[in-house]
C-alpha cells in the first residue's frame, strides 16, 4: 500500500529526465553505491550531479550513480487513507443510532 504513494520521478524509462526535479522538495534516491538516500532536498543540477541536503549536510551525487528518484505522494496517500476511514466513520455513526432507545 506505501509503494502506491510513491512516484517515480527520474529512471531509465524517462531517460534519466532531471528536469522535473522541484528546488527545495523532498525525494528519495536510489544509488547504486551509496544505497537509498531518504528525504534528499534538491537544491540544483550540472550535467554530472545533482546537488541538495541530506541530513543537514550538502551532498553532490554523480548522475552515473543514479538508479532512480522518488518522490512521496501525500495526495495519492490520503485517496488511499480516506474512503476507509470515511467508511468506519459512518458505520459506527450509524451504529449508535440503532443503539439509542427513546426515554420518556
Amino acid at each position: 500500500m506505501l509503494n502506491s504513494c510513491i512516484t517515480t520521478k527520474v529512471n531509465s524509462t524517462n531517460k534519466q529526465d532531471y528536469s522535473v526535479l522541484k528546488e527545495n522538495k523532498l525525494y528519495i534516491i536510489k544509488t547504486k553505491n551509496l544505497g537509498t538516500i531518504r528525504h534528499f532536498k534538491f537544491i540544483s543540477e550540472t550535467d554530472e550531479n545533482i546537488k541538495g541536503f541530506y541530513l543537514n549536510k550538502e551532498l553532490n551525487i554523480n548522475k552515473n550513480d543514479i538508479i532512480k528518484i522518488n518522490k512521496f505522494s501525500l495526495g495519492k496517500t490520503a485517496a488511499l487513507v480516506m474512503p476507509p476511514i470515511f467508511i468506519i466513520a459512518t458505520l459506527t455513526f450509524l451504529n449508535s443510532f440503532s443503539n439509542w432507545e427513546y426515554n420518556k
